[in-house]
């Protein structure tokens, strides 16, 4: 029962919503920064370097594999880039309002997606508890 609640599989979800935080802040950042000359927009990554670390972790011993894509899911974070060769005004602003928000928009729905499965699992897991 205790692996439901600390699965692989929440541990994902857990750490799809940092990022899908983590890329909101950044959006919202980007769009109050739209009139300040020189800004360059941030974005945030995170689904390839977690794949790359989970497959390199995948092709360890067979011993350790669990442990270590845990260990892989539950060290990765999201990483903030800097848009530094993007302008889109004459006074060498980055960000692209229109395209901002509709990722915005976008992630929130993502986030909402993610919110509904981290609340499924812990559906699961209190029908569980209940016996039922």
């Amino acid at each position: 029962m205790s692996s439901l609640l600390y699965s692989n599989s929440q541990l994902m979800l857990e750490r799809a919503m940092n990022f899908q935080w983590t890329k909101q802040v950044t959006i919202n950042d980007n769009i109050v920064n739209a009139e300040t000359p020189n800004y360059k927009a941030k974005y945030v990554t995170f689904e390839e370097a977690l794949d790359a670390s989970i497959q390199s972790a995948l092709h360890s011993a067979d011993k350790q594999r669990t442990a270590s894509v845990r260990s892989v899911i539950d060290r990765s974070q999201p990483i903030v880039h800097v848009a530094e060769r993007e302008s889109m005004r004459m006074d060498d602003n980055g960000v692209n309002i229109v395209e901002q928000e509709t990722e915005a928009t976008r992630n929130a729905y993502q986030m909402q997606y993610t919110i509904e499965a981290i609340n499924s699992n812990l559906s699961l897991l209190r029908t569980l508890i209940r016996g039922q």
